[in-house]
């Protein structure tokens, strides 16, 4: 990668003040917590109670980070170890949660079904600038209650790379889709040894945790499961417009979530997350393509570094409905930026107007933006080989071309100039219908023929125990 220090928005001195603004809003204004058990941890270990807010002093905060264990070792679905986080490129993932998908066949908006949750799993398990792969899509066609654990249950089932539950809101979650985690890896013990599931839970900004926030934390840290806390602060509307503050606030948000985590289970793995955006004060909505969500996912890699925690940024984001020319220059900007400040994950593939939607050609296009974005990311190598001394003097003192020399032909399959797949780069491309056209027929291809290696029949027997029993607790039928 390219060395970043020049590349990095903050300073020392303002990552000093962003942190202590964070301590500040945790020892004066404090966290509204609504979870008696939780409440009594954290007097505790020394907070205290100003009416209906716990404040948190520094050194409750220095006490979680001292019992919390950064998240570094991704394991893929059957346990074994995929890739240590720092020690190789960043690793990307899909966005999760929207509700409607391009159709593949007639490109007609619709909602969301638990086969397209399928399908697409499919399709990012066969990507190869993907590596951890989450429910994409919030299926309409199952009951509200059964939607993260069936979503992640055919996750489990259409992937054999690491991955990530659903986003957990209530604590009954975590039991259902660690149990199907863990019957694909070898039974619990061999989970809570090598964890394959990484889950996120989202506190309500500004500083906000709810009696189900709160025990869905509380719940992932004791199952042993890595844990990344997920604020989204909008600016101007949940956080304040400036970043700065946003910055401040979301920090607050992740080390009192933290706290929580460490409180339950000392040791816990955990990651730290970033997920600002903007607000269009125009229309009140967050407009997920404003370049805003780049910039501050690159920030917040520097405030998780600080304290030896991954990060995880949003960053293939983008408010467009369309794929069109916003669509591209906002998911580049946005993902080029953290990547360049050294995000040890980024996420939003397959995703498009600011969440609401996803698909399957969206996906394939991500997976192109992401190698020509790494490309750019890696920078210029200078050693002797690069700088081929005896080769340009050869050749320039010989007949003056190139193409056919050894060297020239290494350094391409070593990937010196990038060569893109589904892009063109002639007028030929007009014919066959243009870049979305073929990224439609790249996923469907895909499809047709990516198969995924099967899982036991004993774990199908326990997957689908599982869901029956979600069924008959979460649903009632």
């Amino acid at each position: 990668m390219v060395d970043t220090d020049g590349l990095q928005f903050l300073s020392d001195e303002a990552l000093d003040r962003i942190e202590a603004t964070a301590f500040r809003l945790l020892d004066e204004v404090g966290i509204a917590l609504d979870h008696p058990g939780a409440q009594e941890r954290l007097l505790d270990l020394g907070c205290t109670l100003r009416g209906v807010r716990t404040l948190i002093p520094r050194d409750a905060v220095n006490w979680a980070l001292e019992n919390v264990t950064a998240h570094k070792t991704l394991y893929s679905v059957d346990g074994s170890q995929a890739f240590d986080l720092g020690e190789r490129k960043p690793c990307f993932h899909n966005g999760g949660g929207p509700p409607f998908v391009y159709d593949l066949d007639r490109g007609e908006r619709r909602p969301a079904t638990l086969a397209d949750v399928a399908d697409m799993s499919r399709l990012l398990d066969a990507l190869d600038q993907v590596d951890v792969v989450i429910p994409l899509f919030g299926p309409q066609d199952v009951p509200s209650e059964l939607l993260t654990v069936a979503s992640t249950d055919v996750t489990l089932r259409n992937t054999r790379k690491p991955v990530s539950s659903a986003a957990i809101d209530k604590p009954e979650q975590v039991d259902y889709v660690v149990e199907m985690a863990a019957a694909c890896c070898g039974g619990m013990g061999a989970y809570r040894e090598r964890p394959t599931m990484m889950i996120s839970v989202s506190p309500v900004s500004p500083l906000t945790f709810g009696a189900d926030i709160t025990a869905a934390i509380m719940a992932i840290a004791e199952s042993g499961s890595p844990f990344y806390p997920l604020p989204a602060p909008s600016l101007g509307a949940t956080t304040c417009i400036t970043m700065a503050g946003a910055l401040a606030q979301q920090h607050a948000e992740v080390l009192a979530s933290l706290l929580i985590a460490a409180a339950a289970a000392p040791g816990v793995l955990v990651g730290y997350s970033s997920r600002i955006n903007p607000l269009d004060l125009r229309t009140a909505v967050s407009s997920w393509g404003g370049p805003e969500v780049g910039m501050s996912g690159a920030c917040a890699a520097q405030l998780a570094h600080r304290l030896g925690l991954p990060c995880d940024s949003y960053g293939l984001s983008t408010s467009s409905s369309l794929i069109d020319a916003q669509f591209a220059y906002e998911r580049l900007t946005n993902a080029i930026v953290p990547l360049l400040a050294g995000v040890d994950i980024l996420s939003g593939v397959g995703t498009t107007d600011s969440g609401m939607a996803g698909g399957f050609e969206i996906a394939v296009i991500d997976n192109e933006i992401i190698s020509l974005a790494e490309h750019v990311a890696n920078g210029c190598t200078v050693n002797d080989d690069t700088l081929a001394f005896e080769v340009l003097r050869d050749v320039i003192t010989g007949d003056g071309v190139f193409l056919s020399e050894e060297h020239t032909v290494k350094h391409m399959r070593g990937g010196a100039v990038w060569m893109p797949d589904v892009s063109v780069r002639s007028s030929d491309g007009e014919a066959d219908g243009g870049l979305v056209d073929r990224a439609r027929r790249r996923a469907a291809e895909i499809l047709k023929q990516h198969e995924v290696e099967p899982l036991p029949g004993e774990v199908v027997e326990e997957l689908d125990a599982t869901m029956e029993r979600a069924r008959r607790e979460l649903v009632g039928d």
